[in-house]
C-alpha cells in the first residue's frame, strides 16, 4: 500500500513537472497589442465593428490597432484586467528585433488616443531601441511614445521610464516602420 501511494505522488510530481516545463518552454515574450479610444468613450459608446479610421479619426501616421478598447468610465484601460481576461485578443507576440510600444496622442495638452503594439524603432544614428519615451510637440498637437522588451512568460510591458532626450528622428522612423508595416498587412 506505501508503495502505490509512492509511486502515485511520484506521478503527480512527474504530471506536475512536465507541465511547468511545457509551461515555460511555450513561454514568449508579448506586447499589449489595441488602441485605447481615449476618454471620450466609455462602455456605453457605440464603436462596435468600427474601423480605427471611424472611431478615432486619426491624423495620418498616428498609429491605430485593432481590437479598440473603451474603458468603464472613459479612464485609461485597465491593462491587469485586459491581460487576465482577454491576453490573447489583445496582445502580440514580440518577435526578436521587436520592441513592444505605447503611443499616445494628445491635443491641446489632453490624451486623445493610445496605442499598444509590437514595432520596430531605431534613433537617429540608426542604432536599434529597446527601451525609454521620447516625445514631440508640433503646436496644439503632440505625441509621446514608450518603448521596452517584455521578458517571456511575463506580463507585457509597453511603458518604459521617461528619458529627458527629446528625438524627432526616431518618431519619424518609428511611425514609418508602422505604417510600412500596416501596409504590408
Amino acid at each position: 500500500m506505501d508503495q502505490h501511494i509512492i509511486i502515485s505522488t511520484i506521478t503527480a510530481l512527474l504530471l506536475l513537472y512536465n507541465n511547468v516545463v511545457v509551461s515555460a518552454q511555450s513561454a514568449v515574450p508579448r506586447c499589449f497589442h489595441f488602441t485605447w479610444l481615449g476618454p471620450r468613450y466609455n462602455n456605453e459608446s457605440v464603436f462596435l465593428n468600427a474601423t480605427c479610421q471611424e472611431a478615432t479619426r486619426l491624423a495620418d501616421g498616428v498609429p491605430c490597432v485593432q481590437p479598440l478598447v473603451a474603458s468603464y468610465d472613459g479612464t485609461w484601460p485597465d491593462v491587469e484586467y485586459i491581460w487576465t481576461h482577454h491576453s490573447r485578443e489583445a496582445s502580440c507576440i514580440l518577435g526578436q528585433s521587436d520592441v513592444c510600444a505605447k503611443y499616445t496622442y494628445y491635443f491641446d495638452g489632453h490624451v486623445e488616443n493610445s496605442t499598444y503594439m509590437c514595432t520596430r524603432a531605431v534613433d537617429s544614428f540608426g542604432e536599434a531601441v529597446t527601451s525609454g519615451c521620447y516625445q514631440q510637440r508640433n503646436g496644439s498637437f503632440a505625441t509621446r511614445v514608450c518603448f521596452c522588451r517584455s521578458v517571456p512568460g511575463g506580463v507585457p510591458c509597453n511603458e518604459a521610464v521617461v528619458k529627458s532626450v527629446v528625438s524627432l528622428t526616431i518618431f519619424i522612423i518609428a511611425i514609418a516602420l508602422v505604417v510600412y508595416e500596416n501596409i504590408l498587412t
